[in-house]
């Protein structure tokens, strides 16, 4: 009998045990049911931007060069998600494509999004190999187009033009957008140069944003003063590799953002930076 009455007594701890777990579970489930989650991977020397809204829509704009991406999707997302639902590519270089290409052999997708120039490396071809063997919507990204993820969430395509296209320049035409989120942005960049930073001030855009990504690893050749002073954002993030060949983040770019008080944030130092809204404000995740 004593022996009944001690293992009752654990079953029933157990349960306890368990039920507090729901219910905490629970309790900070409807804390969070408003947080819309920007990841800034750390895959070296590229970019990947994992986006994920309230209610489980997932968004990944490029996959940096490599399996590295894998690795980092696996910190931000449940094992047992096996699954994103629109994979957009700023531009098909390397260092974009590459794990976007180990992402597609992996995960289930729904959509593609990209600019809709091409190019001759291997990593471009199997990304338009297993879009077609996957049966996956390619869509071409234009200037104009908004990609909803939830009722007052959206990326706005502000680049590539239909005559940027055209040209078949890889670094002209380049996927850049800006996410909304309630009173909340984030301006995503790519590689954006200058040339293409003075034609989205021509064109009169809302650039505002709370959070950039800073164009192109911090190159020099980016983020213009006059940029820099339309977007005016509290935080910038430099998606950049560990002392990598081409000396990114230059310094004058660092000067440009620490001269306007912005606060800096940088892959290479700080790891994945894990940026949520709640439609009103912004928080860093340690």
């Amino acid at each position: 009998m004593h022996s009944f009455m001690k293992n009752l007594k654990w079953y029933f701890l157990g349960v306890l045990f368990l039920l507090s777990i729901f219910i905490w579970y629970a309790v900070f489930s409807e804390e969070r049911s408003d947080i819309l989650t920007v990841a800034f991977l750390d895959v070296g020397q590229g970019d990947a931007i994992f986006i994920e809204s309230p209610n489980g829509n997932q968004i990944l704009i490029d996959g940096g060069a490599n399996k590295k991406v894998l690795a980092e999707l696996s910190g931000v997302m449940p094992a047992y998600d096996r699954s994103i639902d629109a994979l957009i590519l700023t531009h098909p270089h390397q260092d974009h494509i590459g794990g976007l290409v180990e992402v597609l052999k992996r995960y289930e997708v729904d959509y593609t999004f990209e600019p809709g120039t091409l190019h001759a490396i291997a990593e471009f071809s199997e990304w338009e190999k297993l879009t077609e063997e996957n049966d996956i919507e390619r869509i071409f990204a234009k200037r104009g187009m908004r990609i909803w993820l939830e009722d007052d969430i959206y990326f706005d395509v502000l680049s590539p033009r239909e005559n940027e296209v055209a040209t078949g320049d890889i670094n002209e035409a380049m996927v850049v957008g800006r996410l909304v989120y309630g009173s909340t942005s984030f301006l995503l960049t790519g590689d954006l140069d200058r040339g293409g930073e003075f034609n989205l001030l021509l064109e009169g855009d809302i650039l505002e944003s709370d959070v950039l990504k800073v164009a192109h690893h911090g190159s020099k050749n980016s983020t213009t003063g006059a940029f820099l002073d339309a977007v005016a954002p509290q935080l910038a993030v430099i998606m950049v590799g560990r002392k990598n060949r081409y000396g990114h983040p230059h310094a004058q770019t660092i000067r440009k953002l620490q001269a306007a008080g912005i606060r800096i944030f940088r892959t290479d130092t700080d790891g994945t930076i894990i940026v949520e809204s709640d439609g009103e404000n912004i928080y860093f995740t340690d």
